[in-house]
């Protein structure tokens, strides 16, 4: 039996509908209906005819746990505080759910209230906006260290959706876990997967307003996190939606945020997500690879794709691996890890980012080295768990709110059988793999192509020679 653990808070949802509203990109939507105006659609239910109203309970503790749940073979433990105003749907999805998720570890305050987000819905629910509404009460890092101590998870997320987390309590965690090793045979030594969502460490807020952090800060907050990690032997997993990396890395495509993401923070995996364009991995081991979705029977909701994308990730990684406190005994190619062998990234600071010409993956006369855990991944293994995650989330999508999970023999079936919806202009990007086939309908003798990416005036030249999963 697996165990996981997420760190964050549980959301309370308002979705908004707005049926009629149309706005073009030069109009702000918090400008055309401030706070007040949508608290009152809320109170009243929406508005007959123009506004439909939901909740729903979110967050990305709800939506990884539940798939975890789901995929089998799991038990999901969650670090947070629970408020008073928790919506009903807690109840029956989290509660009903024990023992595989357990809640030994959620403090209650009824005195609290949870974070609660807006979801304005218009453009025929093609765009989005966010408004923070409530924010829920920090997470403790002694606790969070209490939690791990304990339960020795085989992994950890830190999945922060309003700021309760910060880098702060990563590398507390992660100290905690240096700690646990320093008194534990190399044999021994206890190494979790640690996976990490950008997004609620991407997010600030004025007033009600979701906000982007500024550039450098998130820069600082990630080179706090690789420090921590720079001398630990495990497996660290980094998601972000296409947009978060870019806020961070610059305006580059995709596939070189993710290359950016993964090489100047030392993480083992970066993805870069684009909803139901697909996304593209990055690691040592595969380079930069494009990763289609696969097509689902229907399309009800996206919401919460991601979180499930991630915890499908790793937990087939877990799988894959038999990744636990054991696994050393288990690898005959683990040595000890020799600190002189990494080194700090010192050319790295606030102002200055590695970029293609520049890497920051260097032998030892330079930065990052992969240790002999992080080797131990294969191309295949990583593609394979990354099709896993996304062939989990097309399930998510088939029906409303967090109900369309499904489990891992079904995920495995799609991945295997399912169609994938590969974007053309990302064809290029693919590559081999013995566990998909591509569409019958797609054409396996792709000529150079000439591909335009978001955020990016000229055309990028790809390679004549097209690889494909």
């Amino acid at each position: 039996m697996k165990k996981i653990v997420f760190i964050g808070n549980f959301v309370n949802d308002v979705i908004l509908i707005h049926q009629d509203l149309i706005l073009h990109k030069e109009k702000s939507f918090s400008d055309l209906m401030d706070a007040e105006k949508q608290k009152e659609l809320n109170r009243n239910g929406g508005e007959p005819g123009k506004v439909t109203k939901a909740d729903a309970l979110g967050g990305s503790v709800t939506y990884g746990s539940l798939a975890a749940t789901e995929f089998g073979d799991t038990i999901s433990y969650i670090v947070t505080t629970v408020g008073g105003d928790i919506n009903h749907q807690f109840n029956s999805l989290i509660q009903n759910k024990q023992p595989h998720i357990d809640l030994s570890f959620i403090e209650n305050d009824t005195q609290l209230k949870n974070t609660s987000y807006y979801l304005n819905y218009y453009n025929n629910k093609k765009n989005r906006t966010l408004s923070l509404m409530e924010k829920g009460k920090d997470i403790d890092a002694q606790k969070a260290i209490h939690c791990i101590t304990t339960v020795r998870p085989d992994a950890i997320l830190f999945v922060p959706v309003s700021g309760e987390l910060d880098e702060e309590l990563v590398v507390s965690v992660l100290e905690s876990i240096k700690q646990i090793n320093s008194s534990t045979a190399a044999e021994d030594a206890y190494l979790p997967v640690i996976a990490f969502d950008i997004q609620g460490f991407l997010r600030a807020f004025n007033g009600t307003k979701v906000i982007t952090r500024p550039k450098h800060i998130m820069i600082q907050k990630l080179i706090s996190i690789s420090q921590a990690l720079r001398d630990m032997d495990i497996i660290s997993v980094v998601k972000a939606e296409y947009g978060e990396a870019a806020a961070i890395m610059g305006d580059h495509d995709p596939a070189t945020c993710a290359k950016l993401l993964r090489s100047n923070f030392g993480f083992t995996i970066s993805s870069v997500t684009m909803g139901g364009d697909g996304g593209f991995v990055s690691s040592d081991q595969t380079q930069e690879v494009y990763i289609p979705t696969f097509k689902p029977d229907t399309v009800c909701d996206e919401t919460g794709c991601g979180d499930t994308f991630l915890t499908c990730t790793v937990l087939e990684l877990l799988n894959v691996k038999s990744i636990s406190p054991s696994i050393v005994s288990n690898n005959p190619n683990m040595v000890e890890n020799k600190e002189s062998q990494i080194k700090s990234p010192t050319k790295l600071d606030n102002n200055t980012m590695a970029t293609e010409s520049q890497p920051t993956e260097f032998d030892q006369q330079g930065t990052f080295k992969l240790s002999p855990l992080k080797n131990s991944l294969s191309k295949k293994e990583i593609l394979h768990c990354l099709e896993v995650g996304s062939a989990g989330a097309s399930f998510l999508v088939e029906k409303m709110g967090p109900n369309g999970f499904a489990d891992r023999n079904k995920i495995l079936e799609r991945v295997e059988k399912g169609k994938k919806q590969i974007k053309k202009h990302y064809q290029p990007f693919l590559c081999n793999s013995s566990t998909v086939q591509p569409d019958k309908d797609l054409d396996k003798t792709s000529p150079v192509e000439f591909i335009s990416f978001p955020n990016q005036s000229q055309p990028k030249k790809v390679k004549t020679t097209t690889h494909y999963i």
